[in-house]
């Protein structure tokens, strides 16, 4: 079935507190697309499949009644939908839009700055160590040229120092601990990753949303 290029198939639409990366702390609206180019087993959000579409339109709509500044695009992947995003963008100049990805429809740098057009903050969370590398180059490459567009993109990678993520780490800007549902097994883990980015002074991304709430559904 040919794909609605009017309408984005949408998990959940909801205001809440920013838990993870630069920008931990700001109150922010979080849209979560279903669908993803992965199935990873340690997802945190693997209800993201189920969903309901919605038109260019009602997202609009949606995102004018809120009084969050920041939206941000998560997943799943949320460029399956990358035309259709960016026509909710257009409609909202006021608004700064900031995009979640794995990174894996990232085509190369020329497409990175592309998305930066429309994106004030990308965070690439790569899932595989062929894509760490990529954004990690495409990353190097902007310093040199442009201080600021460098520091748009970040490289976030969950790890738990042990098995997930480890092959990923030297490429990584931020580091954030893997949550297990384990609460003595995850502060080990969060007490681990937060000595090796001191150790190797790296950004230490918190899940402030599950010290406050567990691993609850839609408190990100």
């Amino acid at each position: 079935m040919e794909k609605d290029t009017k309408k984005i198939k949408i998990a959940e639409i909801f205001d809440s507190i920013q838990g993870e990366g630069s920008y931990q702390g700001y109150p922010v609206t979080f849209i979560r697309v279903s669908g993803c180019t992965r199935a990873c087993s340690f997802c945190d959000s693997k209800y993201h499949t189920h969903g309901t579409y919605w038109s260019i339109n009602q997202i609009v709509q949606r995102l004018r009644r809120s009084k969050s500044k920041i939206v941000i695009w998560t997943g799943g992947s949320p460029l399956i939908y990358r035309q259709e995003i960016i026509n909710v963008i257009e409609k909202l100049p006021l608004k700064d839009f900031h995009l979640e990805t794995n990174g894996d429809l990232i085509r190369d740098r020329e497409d990175l700055i592309d998305l930066l057009l429309d994106f004030s903050y990308i965070c690439i969370s790569p899932k595989d160590l062929k894509t760490a590398k990529k954004a990690y180059r495409w990353r190097k490459e902007f310093k040199p040229l442009d201080l600021s567009i460098y520091n748009l993109v970040d490289i976030k990678v969950v790890t738990d120092l042990d098995t997930v993520g480890v092959d990923m780490i030297k490429y990584a800007t931020t580091l954030m601990p893997l949550t297990t549902g384990n609460l003595k097994k995850d502060n080990q883990i969060r007490r681990r990753v937060w000595e090796y980015c001191v150790k190797h002074h790296l950004f230490y991304s918190a899940r402030l949303h599950v010290s406050v709430w567990g691993v609850q559904r839609r408190k990100k």
